[in-house]
C-alpha cells in the first residue's frame, strides 16, 4: 500500500478528492436527528366507539383484539389502554423486525377479531416517539371553532399529508360539525312514530343512487338520483311517514340545528382559549431536514391560500429550531476540537508541514464516516457526532509523520542539508512508512476491537449507542486508510527539502520534568510503589461515590409540564386548572409562550382523559434568563408555585424526552416500577407501599 501510494501520488490525490466530494454530499443528505429513536418497531391499533364506557371498550373491543394479536410473529410486548370511547393497542416487536413485516402480520390477523357491528380498528402510520416535528394553531377573527375544525380536516390535513415524509397530522381541540335532530316526544306519539323511525327515514334519504346511461343524438347521458343531505333545510324536508296521504316531514316533528360532536379535549394558546392545534408527524426513517423544508413551504402556501378566508397558521413548535441549535453546537465543538488538536500538534512537532499533514486527516476521516453511514442508510445524531475523539483519529498519522520526519532529519544530518535536498528520498519514505504501517494498523485494529461490546448492545442501549460506535469506528477506518495512503504521498511532496528537527522549548521542558520525576521515583522505589498503591486504592474507593446516568439530558429549549387531576374531573374543571397553571408559568420571565392540551386528540392517538393536562412551555434563549439561573432551579421555582393548587400531581419533562420515555416503558418517567397481578386492590396496596419505600431513596426528586 505504501509503495503504491508513493508511485501513484496523483491517483491517491484524485481518489481523495472524489471521497471528499462524496463525503460532502453524504453530509448534506444524511438525516441528522437531535435524539436517536430508541424504540423497537411498533404498531399502534386505535379503535373508537363513540359513547361507550371504558368497561365496554375493554370487553367488546380490546380483549377480542388482544386475543387475535397476541399470536403475531416476533411480538415482544403488547400494551393496551381502554378508556371512554377508545381502545388503544401498542404492539412492540423484536429488535430485528422491520415495519413492513410487522404491519403485514397485524393486518393478516386483525380481521379475525370478533368486533361489534360498525366498529373498525385503524392502524396508525409508521412513526416513532421522535416523529412530532411541527405544531401549529389556527388563528382567525371571524370563524367559529367548528369552521376552523372543518378547514383543518378537509383542507390542511390533505395538504400536509401530501408533503413527502409526513406520516400523519393529528388534531387537538375543536369540535367536528354535526347536525342534531331534537324530536318532540308528544308529536311523535300523536303520529305513532318512534325516534328509530325518524333515524331510519333520514338514513334512507341520505344517499345517491346510480342509474343507467341514455344515448341520444350521439351523446351519452348518465342518469342518477341525488339524495345526499347537505344542510339543515335538506334534513327538515325529509319525509318520515304519510298521514291521510299527506307527508309528515322532519320539521313537523323535530327541530334541526347545527352543533358540535362531544368534545374529547381542548387546546389553548397562552390566554387564547379553545384553538385548533395541528401536530405534524414525520414518517419513521425520513430525513427531518428535508421533511421540515417541505412543511415550511406548505405552511407558506396555505397561509397565502387561506388569507382570503381570514385563517392563518401560527407556528408553536418547530423541530428545525432545535436541530439548528444542535448542529451549530456540534459544528462549533468539532471546529474547536480540530483547532485545538492542530495547535497541540504544531507545538509538539514545531513544523507547519507536518501539522498540515496530520490535521487534514480529521476532516477527511469524518467525511469518510459520513459516506459510509449514508451508504448503510444510517442517521447521525448529536450523541454520535459529538463523541468522536480527534486524538484517537490522528494518532496513527502522528506516528507515521513523526517517524518519517525523524528518519529524514537523521539523513539530513548524515549527508548535509544541501546534498539532502538533492537526494531521491522515496526509498526512505517506503522503508520507514512500511515499518510504521504495521504498528499503526494493529493499534487501530485494537481500538476498533474495543468497540465490539458497544456493537453487541441490544434494545434501548443498542439503538442509543450503536450509532456512536459506527460513527467512531468508520472514522477510525477512514483515518487508517488515509494514514497508509495520503500521508506518505503528501509527506513525499511537502518533506522533500529542509527537514530539520528544531529545538522545541516546550517539549524540552516536559521531557526534563519527566526525567527528573523518573530519577526521583527510581531513587525511592519502595516509597513510589506505596504512593502508587495508595492512589490506586483511593481512586477505586472514591468511584463508588460518583453518580451515573444512562444518557445526559438533551436541552430541548422547552419544558413539558403535566398535571394529573382526579379521574372524575370534567373538561371545564381541567380547563380552569390549566388556566391557573398558565397564569403561574407566565409570571416567570424565562417563559415565552405556552400551549395547553386538556384531554386527548380527536383521532385517539393519545389515550388520555379530561383529567390529564399537558402544557408545552416554550422557553427563551438562555442568554435572556436571569443571571445564574439554571433549568433545575427554574423547574423547582415553578413547582413550588404549582403545588399551591391542591389535589394535583405534577410532572416536569421535555417534549421529546416525554414521548420517548412513554413509548419505551409505557410510563412518562425516567425510572418506573411496574407491579403485575390480578387483584386491583392488592396492586393498589402494593403500589402505596412501594412509593413509601422509594420516597426515602437518596436522589429521588419527583415521585408519583
Amino acid at each position: 500500500i505504501i509503495s503504491f501510494s508513493l508511485r501513484q501520488r496523483l491517483v491517491i490525490f484524485f481518489l481523495t478528492g472524489v471521497m471528499v466530494v462524496i463525503g460532502v454530499y453524504s453530509y448534506l443528505n444524511t438525516p441528522i436527528e437531535t435524539f436517536p429513536d430508541v424504540t423497537n418497531t411498533q404498531i399502534i391499533v386505535i379503535t373508537q366507539w363513540a359513547g361507550r364506557s371504558a368497561e365496554e371498550m375493554e370487553k367488546f373491543v380490546t380483549i377480542p383484539l388482544e386475543t387475535v394479536l397476541n399470536g403475531v410473529q416476533k411480538k415482544a410486548n403488547l400494551r393496551t389502554t381502554s378508556s371512554y370511547g377508545l381502545s388503544y393497542l401498542r404492539i412492540i416487536f423484536d429488535d430485528d423486525v422491520d415495519d413492513a413485516f410487522a404491519r403485514q402480520q397485524v393486518l393478516a390477523r386483525i380481521g379475525a377479531a370478533d368486533l361489534p357491528d360498525g366498529v373498525k380498528p385503524e392502524i396508525e402510520p409508521p412513526y416513532g416517539p421522535t416523529g412530532e416535528i411541527y405544531r401549529y394553531i389556527l388563528k382567525t377573527h371571524s370563524k367559529s371553532i367548528r369552521d376552523l375544525y372543518t378547514i383543518q380536516s378537509y383542507v390542511l390535513d390533505r395538504a400536509f399529508k401530501s408533503v413527502r415524509g409526513i406520516a400523519d397530522v393529528n388534531v387537538f381541540g375543536g369540535t367536528e360539525k354535526s347536525y342534531e335532530i331534537a324530536v318532540n316526544p308528544k308529536i311523535l306519539t300523536d303520529y305513532r312514530l318512534s325516534p328509530l323511525d325518524v333515524f331510519a327515514a333520514i338514513q334512507n334519504s341520505n344517499i345517491n343512487v346510480g342509474g343507467d346511461v341514455i344515448n341520444k343524438n350521439g351523446q351519452s347521458y348518465i342518469v342518477r338520483g341525488i339524495g345526499l343531505l347537505n344542510d339543515i333545510p335538506d334534513i327538515e324536508n325529509v319525509i318520515v311517514t304519510y298521514v291521510n296521504r299527506a307527508p309528515v316531514l322532519v320539521r313537523n316533528i323535530a327541530t334541526v340545528s347545527e352543533v358540535g360532536k362531544p368534545r374529547l379535549g381542548q387546546a389553548n394558546r397562552d390566554t387564547l382559549q379553545d384553538v385548533i392545534e395541528g401536530i405534524i408527524v414525520m414518517r419513521k426513517g425520513e430525513n427531518p431536514t428535508e421533511v421540515l423544508a417541505g412543511v415550511h413551504a406548505k405552511v407558506k402556501q396555505m397561509n397565502k391560500q387561506l388569507k382570503s378566508s381570514d385563517v392563518q397558521l401560527e407556528t408553536v413548535y418547530d423541530r428545525s429550531n432545535l436541530m439548528d441549535y444542535c448542529i451549530e453546537t456540534v459544528i462549533h465543538n468539532l471546529i474547536e476540537g480540530i483547532l485545538l488538536v492542530t495547535f497541540i500538534v504544531l507545538i509538539f512537532m514545531a513544523d507547519w508541514r507536518t501539522t498540515i499533514i496530520v490535521s487534514i486527516i480529521i476532516p477527511l476521516s469524518l467525511l469518510f464516516a459520513f459516506s459510509m453511514m449514508r451508504l448503510r442508510g444510517m442517521t447521525a445524531n448529536l450523541l454520535s457526532m459529538g463523541a468522536v475523539d480527534f486524538g484517537i483519529i490522528i494518532d496513527g498519522a502522528v506516528v507515521m509523520v513523526e517517524g518519517l520526519f525523524v528518519a529524514l532529519d537523521h539523513k539530513a544530518h548524515e549527508v548535509g542539508m544541501d546534498k539532502f535536498n538533492k537526494l531521491a528520498k522515496l526509498g526512505i519514505f517506503r522503508s520507514v512508512g512500511s515499518e510504521m504501517a504495521k504498528a499503526i494498523f494493529f493499534s487501530k485494529l485494537i481500538i476498533i476491537t474495543c468497540l465490539i461490546p458497544i456493537f453487541a448492545f441490544q434494545k434501548v442501549e443498542g439503538k442509543m449507542f450503536s450509532p456512536l460506535a459506527w460513527t467512531l469506528g468508520l472514522a477510525l477506518i477512514g483515518a487508517l486508510i488515509y494514514t497508509l495512503t495520503l500521508v506518505p504521498a503528501l509527506s513525499s511532496i511537502l518533506l522533500r527539502e529542509n527537514v530539520r528537527e528544531k529545538n522545541n522549548f516546550f517539549v524540552n521542558a516536559i521531557t526534563n520534568f519527566f526525567l527528573k520525576m523518573f530519577d526521583l521515583c527510581f531513587a525511592n522505589k519502595k516509597l513510589s510503589l506505596i504512593i502508587s498503591v495508595i492512589i490506586m486504592v483511593s481512586v477505586m474507593f472514591s468511584a463508588k461515590f460518583l453518580g451515573s446516568e444512562f444518557l445526559p439530558n438533551l436541552d430541548e429549549g422547552a419544558l413539558w409540564v403535566k398535571a394529573q387531576l382526579p379521574m372524575s374531573a370534567s373538561l371545564q374543571e381541567s380547563v380552569e386548572v390549566s388556566n391557573k397553571m398558565v397564569s403561574i408559568l407566565k409570571k416567570f420571565p424565562e417563559v415565552r409562550h405556552t400551549v395547553s392540551q386538556i384531554g386527548r386528540t380527536n383521532d385517539g392517538t393519545d389515550p388520555k382523559g379530561f383529567f390529564n393536562v399537558e402544557i408545552n412551555v416554550d422557553l427563551k434563549s438562555k442568554k435572556e434568563w436571569r443571571s445564574g439561573l439554571t433549568e433545575d432551579e427554574l423547574v423547582d421555582s415553578i413547582d413550588s408555585q404549582m403545588k399551591m393548587l391542591p389535589g394535583i400531581i405534577f410532572n416536569y419533562s421535555q417534549p421529546i424526552r416525554d414521548n420517548v420515555e412513554e413509548a419505551v416503558a409505557g410510563v412518562p418517567a425516567s425510572m418506573a416500577v411496574k407491579i403485575f397481578g390480578n387483584d386491583f386492590n392488592t396492586l393498589d396496596s402494593l403500589s402505596k407501599k412501594t412509593m413509601a419505600i422509594l420516597k426515602d431513596v437518596q436522589g429521588v426528586d419527583d415521585l408519583g
